[in-house]
């Protein structure tokens, strides 16, 4: 609970995982971080590792980028398919609240058919390494440097992701077996780096409920780090006692988010984490500002099993979750979650 009465999304110092420190610093820390994560799926972790004057630049880069004109931009589409899940997309491709949909039945689906198009234009990048979800790159002298730096960016996160599973890992006390597996896994070149821009809105628009940020979903893949401006507007669902509550901007400090993956991988100890963005709405004309944020999401490798480890699976007394692959499950997301409109 924050200090103004509002349930607030609780706070881990996972530093013991970013530095060499000793076995029992990161078994508190692992032991706090399985406390807070297991409530709702999501944490702030302080002591990440990564220095702010990255982040700095990373902001500059991505207001820059989004500040292209649209065909400078569109020198590098996103392709009308899932795959690659790379390059620029413009406004309104995405429904994210459609996935959430998606699980739950037709019925739901309909209705969110009829619900506004998230309003946000993006920027996908992958590992070089890739070659199914292959990067687009823009033309170097579009954006010169744009290519050397969010290569490093992409790097510099995994590592500071490589630290958070290690302390994931450790919190579920798995045996060295399945740790080895749960790394195996993960070997960075599946992870995704996105680049988010939410431009500004007139309050007359958000009359007519035409747009919307982001609708309530979880993500697909194992956990996102994110990263955010000094504009607030991301919010974590409570599952204890309902609503939203808000993932305010703090210095040093990156919210992370349980995904279906890690979901699954935990038989349900840690859960999917609920999530939105929502518009701050003004009634005197004043427009809602503009507003950037960064998600890396943390993923698998596509064709592996994804199933409940057997020592929570043996902990509980049940297999809550079927075994499934990273790629069949993330293309029947895709699909619920985009507009294919080549215009965009």
């Amino acid at each position: 609970m924050g200090s103004n009465g509002v349930l607030s999304v609780p706070i881990v110092d996972l530093s013991a995982f970013t530095s060499d420190s000793d076995i029992d610093l990161r078994k508190r820390a692992a032991k706090d971080l399985a406390e807070k994560v297991r409530i709702n799926g999501c944490v702030g972790i302080s002591g990440h590792g990564l220095p702010s004057k990255v982040l700095e630049e990373a902001f500059r880069v991505a207001k820059r980028l989004f500040d292209l004109p649209y065909e400078e931009k569109m020198k590098a589409p996103h392709p009308d398919a899932s795959v690659p899940h790379r390059g620029y997309s413009g406004t309104g491709r995405e429904k994210g609240a459609a996935k959430t949909a998606l699980e739950n039945g037709e019925e739901a689906q309909k209705e969110v058919s009829l619900e506004p198009s998230d309003y946000k234009e993006s920027y996908e990048i992958g590992s070089e390494e890739n070659k199914v979800q292959y990067n687009i790159w823009l033309p170097e002298d579009v954006f010169p440097g744009f290519r050397d730096f969010t290569t490093k960016l992409y790097w510099d996160l995994n590592t500071t992701a490589n630290a958070i599973l290690e302390a994931l890992i450790m919190s579920l006390e798995l045996t060295e077996k399945e740790s080895n597996n749960i790394r195996a896994i993960h070997g960075g070149h599946d992870n995704q780096l996105r680049l988010l821009h939410y431009p500004s809105i007139s309050s007359e628009v958000l009359k007519k409920k035409e747009i919307g940020r982001l609708g309530a979903h979880t993500d697909w893949s194992t956990f996102t780090l994110l990263f955010q401006d000094a504009q607030s507007g991301l919010e974590f669902g409570d599952r204890k006692y309902g609503g939203f509550m808000p993932a305010t901007p703090k210095e040093g400090v990156l919210y992370m988010n349980i995904g279906d993956m890690f979901q699954r991988i935990s038989n349900g100890l840690y859960p999917s984490s609920i999530h939105r963005v929502v518009i701050s709405g003004k009634d005197n004309g004043e427009e809602t500002p503009e507003r950037y944020s960064i998600p890396y999401f943390v993923a698998p490798l596509p064709d592996e099993v994804i199933e409940p480890q057997p020592s929570l699976v043996a902990a509980l007394g049940k297999q809550v979750y079927e075994p499934v692959t990273f790629n069949s499950y993330s293309e029947q997301m895709f699909k619920a979650t985009n507009v294919f409109d080549s215009k965009n």
